[in-house]
Order: C-alpha cells, then sequence, then structure tokens
C-alpha cells in the first residue's frame, strides 16, 4: 500500500512537471486533488504551486515577466458595463423632474495568492462614489473632456486563510456579508477588517461573518496649543457587523435553503461632530445620520430546479432598527415609532449563463423612515431612500460567454406621506419627493 501510495505520488509530481507552461496555469485543481487524498499536505502543495509557476517563468514567453517566488497565482478580471438610464420623480406638491443619460462602468482587479495561505487583491473602477462606478457621457467641461473620466482605487487588501474554514481581510474589501441591496448598495466595499468562518458538515454548511469598519474618521485626538472642543474629534466612527448563517443543501449545490441574520451597532457615533452631517438629528437637510441605528437584518432564500430544468430562487430580506423610537423622537416625530422595519421580497426565474439563457426577476421592498442607514442602501431602485415603497422587475440575456443585455424598472412612492423620504440620490435631493420612477438598459461585458 506504502508502495501504491509513493507510486501515485510521483505519476502525479511527474505529470505536473512535464505538462508544460500551458497546464502549469491550471495545474491548482490538481493541486487540491492530491491534497484531498492525502498524497500531499499543505505545504507541499503551495511548493508545488511556487515551483510550477518558476517553470512556467523559465521556459515561456511569459517568463520575460518577473514574477515573485512567493507569488503562486496571478489574475486579471473585470468589466465594463454601458448603460442608458432614466429617472423621474415627483414632489408632494405635483411638481416633476426626469433625468435621462448615457453612463459607462470600468473595474478591473489583480488578485494574487502567495504562500502561506496568503492572497492580495486591488481593483480600479471609474468615479468617486462609494455607491456607483458610473461615469455619465458628455458631463465634462467641453466636448469629449476627461474631467469626470478618472480612475480610482475601489479595492485593496490583503488576505490570511490560515485553514479552509478560516478567512481574515484586512483593507477595503469586497462586501463579505450576506446581504441584500435594501440594505447595502452592491457597490459598497467596505474599509476596516472581516473575520470569516465556514464549516462544511455532510448537507449542512455552518458560517459566520465578523466585520469592523471604518465609517468615518475623526482626524485628530488632541490638536497642539489646546483641545477640541467636545464632542469633535475625539474618536474614530465604527460600524460593525456580527453575522451567524446556516445553508442546508438539499439535492447537489443547486438546490438548498440559507438563512444568515446580521446585526448592525455604530460606535461612537455621538462623539462625532465631523462631518457633523454623520451626528446630527435627521432633519429635512440633514436626511442621513447614524445617531440611534441597531438593526437586526435576516436575509434569506431558496433556490431549486424546476422540472423542466429551470433554476429558480425565491428570497427575503426583513430588518428592523430597535432604537428607531428614539431616532424618531430626535426627528421630532416619536409618533412615528412604528417606522423601525424594513422588508424586501423577490422572485426569479431561471440564470443567463450561458449564450442564450435568460431570467427574470421581480422584487417588492417596503422601508420605514427610521429603520436602515441612509447612508448604505441602493442607489439605484429607489434612489438612495428610505421612507419608500414599490416595485422592481428586470431582466438578462446571455448574448455569449462573457456579454449579456439587461433591462431593470423601477417604480416606487413615499411609504408614509407625513414624513420626509430620508436620503439624497441622484434624482435631487429635495426630501419631499414623493413617487420614483428608474429604467436602466445595460450591455455588460466581462473579461
Amino acid at each position: 500500500m506504502l508502495n501504491l501510495k509513493f507510486s501515485k505520488l510521483f505519476a502525479a509530481a511527474a505529470a505536473l512537471f512535464c505538462a508544460g507552461a500551458a497546464f502549469a496555469q491550471d495545474s491548482g485543481p490538481l493541486i487540491d486533488i492530491l491534497v484531498k487524498k492525502g498524497l500531499i499536505n499543505d505545504q507541499e502543495a503551495e511548493e508545488l504551486r511556487a515551483d510550477l509557476v518558476k517553470d512556467f517563468a523559465a521556459n515561456t514567453s511569459a517568463g520575460k515577466l518577473n514574477l515573485g517566488s512567493t507569488l503562486t497565482e496571478l489574475k486579471i478580471s473585470g468589466d465594463v458595463r454601458i448603460r442608458y438610464e432614466d429617472r423621474a420623480g415627483k414632489l408632494i406638491t405635483g411638481d416633476h423632474q426626469e433625468r435621462d443619460r448615457f453612463r459607462y462602468r470600468f473595474r478591473t482587479s489583480l488578485t494574487g495568492k502567495l504562500l502561506n495561505s496568503w492572497a492580495f487583491g486591488v481593483r480600479l473602477e471609474t468615479a468617486t462614489g462609494s455607491r456607483s462606478s458610473n461615469v455619465t457621457m458628455g458631463d465634462d467641461a467641453g466636448p469629449f473632456a476627461k474631467t469626470s473620466d478618472g480612475v480610482y482605487v475601489g479595492q485593496i487588501y490583503a488576505q490570511w486563510t490560515p485553514t479552509a474554514e478560516w478567512t481574515f481581510t484586512a483593507g477595503r474589501m469586497a462586501n463579505p456579508l450576506v446581504t441584500t441591496s435594501m440594505v447595502w448598495d452592491a457597490d459598497i466595499n467596505p474599509e476596516g477588517f472581516a473575520e470569516q468562518y465556514r464549516h462544511r458538515d455532510g448537507q449542512n454548511e455552518f458560517f459566520a461573518t465578523m466585520g469592523q469598519f471604518l465609517y468615518s474618521t475623526s482626524g485628530n485626538q488632541n490638536v497642539f496649543g489646546g483641545t477640541p472642543t467636545a464632542p469633535a474629534g475625539t474618536k474614530d466612527l465604527f460600524l460593525t457587523a456580527w453575522q451567524g448563517g446556516y445553508k442546508r443543501y438539499i439535492s447537489g449545490a443547486t438546490t438548498f435553503f440559507q438563512v444568515a441574520p446580521v446585526v448592525y451597532a455604530y460606535y461612537h457615533s455621538d462623539q462625532r461632530a465631523n462631518p457633523a452631517a454623520f451626528n446630527a438629528f435627521m432633519s429635512a437637510t440633514n436626511a442621513a445620520p447614524v445617531n440611534n441605528l441597531f438593526v437586526l437584518e435576516v436575509p434569506l432564500e431558496y433556490s431549486w430546479v424546476a422540472k423542466n430544468g429551470m433554476p429558480l430562487r425565491a428570497f427575503a430580506d426583513v430588518a428592523v432598527n430597535f432604537d428607531a423610537k428614539q431616532r424618531a423622537t430626535k426627528f421630532g416625530r416619536s409618533d412615528l415609532d412604528g417606522e423601525d422595519k424594513a422588508f424586501h421580497v423577490g422572485f426569479q426565474y431561471g440564470k443567463a449563463s450561458l449564450p442564450g439563457e435568460w431570467d427574470a426577476r421581480i422584487i417588492y421592498q417596503s422601508v420605514g423612515a427610521f429603520a436602515l442607514d441612509a447612508n448604505l442602501v441602493d442607489s439605484d431602485l429607489f434612489d438612495s431612500r428610505t421612507n419608500m415603497k414599490g416595485w422592481v422587475v428586470g431582466a438578462n440575456y446571455a448574448i455569449g460567454a462573457a456579454t449579456q443585455f439587461s433591462l431593470t424598472l423601477g417604480q416606487a412612492e413615499r411609504k408614509n406621506n407625513s414624513v420626509i423620504a430620508p436620503g439624497s440620490g441622484d434624482i435631487g435631493s429635495n426630501n419631499a419627493l414623493d413617487k420614483f420612477w428608474v429604467l436602466q438598459a445595460d450591455l455588460n461585458v466581462k473579461f
């Protein structure tokens, strides 16, 4: 048995080293199989990957690119999106505003794996906004100028995966939480630290994610020649997230149920006066403070395959702000303590992956005025606001393996007419917004 094991190991190693430069880039899955079979350990796998990369660099034209000795994998990916968008809104006075525009988005990522279970990632993207990478065509100071066409760092992080179950990330990262657009805009890349645990036992999978995100820095904790005027500049403002989840695989990888409750808490928000908007009480001119937010979110999902082979997905998200009564009181409307809840339900038919495939989805959402952080909610569908309810319908069609056409239509109205719609979106910052519509047609190309 021992001789057989060494024979298999020798044969596998010989195959890896003799397969040539073209195979060197694709050897990762085979190395993983060797580890799972117990033929090599994790350290030997890392060394084997490093040797393959060195062999690839030394014996191919790509060897002109000098890769670091600790680098085991390097990947470049990204996407380009061209969009036509039309937004419209109506105030409670009946006044109407509409804005249509052509936009583009470009994002490209460089990610790498290193020896000893380390990794890194950098993503460059267009636009400076936290909730959008879109650039509006023709908005520059002069015909075809490049005033707004800059490229910025959207993600930059270091990651350590000491075991198959634990992952630690620091920097500006993709959102590590299981969530929906009701609570988090998908374009937001939080800054700070995250710890993730995932364990699978048969058909059961358990996971947990902890996040400590730096929401806003306070600057100096003290200044020369005196002390700051309290409560300015005392401590940084943090948003923390604590999520635990369960996933039950019912049939293979395509039929499963998942639930992942998460609690959000803000630390030092009562000491922040710079920028004052984060600490001041909500008003018609300051609609996105973070005072009195202690939110529980519970996203759920059930995915399965129909008898005709079509993928199906039902999903929901509910949230409640346990400190909404105090938030409403500080706003001056203690009678609106019931505006503490938000929910989001949807259904998707199909999945546009291969050329010719398509999918369609429908979503209904309702968000109370004091339920969520208006700085984080999705910027597209309900114009970055709370106290809105409405419908979203959309569809995707896969033109090619890397190209999709998407169409999205959203319609929303104020949930409670006696209070403002907190937040500030692209249709305008007037918090007297009563109704909102959006139409988006996208051409997406991924590489």
